[in-house]
């Protein structure tokens, strides 16, 4: 129980940390693209900050839930049954009903 509350910790403190060092190099990336004085590469320049900068950030959101989704144990969980009535030959549910 112990190692668990432990990693939980350990995750979130590295997922904070990894993402606020992401952002951190972004800015400096899009301050260095921003002030080239050629036109076309700085344009070239802020298109790959923008893509790079996308990439970097949705890795670290999929890192931290990676991490937590390990953590917590929840992967192996089941997936819940479909219902078995057929929504075109079975009654409306009560709730339906009302609206």
């Amino acid at each position: 129980m112990i190692g668990k509350i432990f990693a939980a910790v350990a995750a979130v403190l590295g997922a904070a940390s990894l993402t606020l060092v992401t952002m951190i190099a972004l800015v400096e990336v899009t301050m260095a693209a921003v002030s080239i004085s050629a036109l076309p590469l700085r344009v070239l320049a802020v298109a790959a900050d923008i893509i790079i900068g996308t990439v970097l950030l949705v890795g670290c959101i999929y890192l931290a839930t990676h991490l937590a989704v390990r953590i917590l144990g929840v992967g192996n969980a089941e997936f819940p049954p479909f219902p078995q009535q057929d929504v075109f030959t079975g009654p409306l549910p009560a709730n339906r009903l009302k609206k």
